[in-house]
């Protein structure tokens, strides 16, 4: 009997031109989380999914997040079919990844939020993404840039989208922001985030809209942050 291949190709059709294409995804059954980052940053025994969520159509250029591909409208394709497919070099992307390809891909998919002009969450999950590439690299410079990149797209959004109807709500947010805040080491504004999310918990109204594990991480946080603040303190009065 042949051996299963942990990856494998998907057919479906690009939303933009039409064209049949493949992505490669990851058989579930060898998906295994070894650790997870306070950012949500997973860390996996062998096949990274996060790899392969960057789909890019190989015909067009379109590319998204393979939770929101086929979720295009009228000036998506039309941004997409002016301003990328004629500059576009077709390029495949199926097959196994590794981070540098993932990097690509996810990159492709940021320039085709910004032709699109795409709203401000997908910004900040995309560039939060290719910080967590780039901390699998070990490549801190790069990795911090797009943190800060993700908190100011993510601050953003908070501020203007409306997030109760979509996939992340504004608890998780808040939670996320607080987390990019601590480690670009912006800890008072990381400890006012923290403090909306415990501050939304304290009513009953609320708290039944957040999942338990995220207040008590946000609490975690909130003990790591001050104790990162004690030390900043005493660095500068030394």
């Amino acid at each position: 009997m042949a051996k299963l291949n942990p990856i494998y190709n998907s057919s479906l059709t690009c939303p933009v031109c039409d064209r049949k294409i493949e992505v490669t995804k990851v058989r579930s059954r060898f998906v295994k989380l070894s650790g997870q980052d306070e950012d949500f940053c997973p860390y996996y025994e062998t096949y990274n999914p996060i790899l392969y969520e960057a789909w890019v159509c190989k015909y067009c250029g379109y590319a998204a997040h393979s939770t929101v591909f086929t979720e295009v409208n009228f000036n998506d394709r039309k941004q997409v079919l002016e301003n990328i497919k004629p500059k576009w070099t077709s390029r495949d992307f199926t097959g196994e990844r590794d981070i540098d390809k993932a990097l690509e891909t996810f990159k492709i998919v940021l320039y085709n939020l910004q032709v699109r002009g795409a709203p401000l969450s997908e910004f900040g999950k995309i560039c939060l993404r290719i910080a967590w590439m780039y901390r699998y690299k070990g490549e801190w410079v790069d990795e911090y840039k797009y943190l800060k990149y993700s908190y100011e797209y993510y601050k953003n959004s908070y501020s203007q989208e409306y997030l109760s109807n979509k996939k992340l709500d504004e608890y998780t947010l808040m939670y996320i922001l607080g987390e990019l805040a601590r480690r670009l080491e912006l800890f008072d504004e990381a400890m006012q985030w923290f403090g909306k999310l415990i501050s939304a918990s304290a009513n009953p109204k609320e708290k039944s809209k957040i999942q338990p594990r995220l207040i008590e991480m946000t609490k975690d946080q909130i003990h790591i942050t001050r104790e990162k603040m004690k030390k900043k303190d005493i660095a500068i009065n030394e």
